[in-house]
């Protein structure tokens, strides 16, 4: 089972994270989050949580992409 995480948490790990409404299921869907931002509140305003599908480095933390300064 995935880790769960509840609006309001400090995202963690960057990437594509399935949002799930509590009684719910099939009103699933997918967003991206940023590490360090916070999990956003949904319209509803309870019953929901992020769950991780797909991690990835933010472009500017990848050392491919990386700038000359950094």
């Amino acid at each position: 089972m995935s880790e769960i995480h509840k609006p309001g948490e400090t995202v963690k790990t960057s990437g594509i994270y399935k949002v799930v409404k509590e009684g719910d299921g099939a009103a699933a869907f997918e967003v991206t989050c940023v590490e360090g931002e916070h999990f956003p509140p949904t319209r509803s305003g309870k019953g929901a949580h992020f769950e991780l599908v797909h991690a990835a480095t933010h472009s500017h933390k990848h050392e491919e992409l990386g700038t000359k300064d950094s």
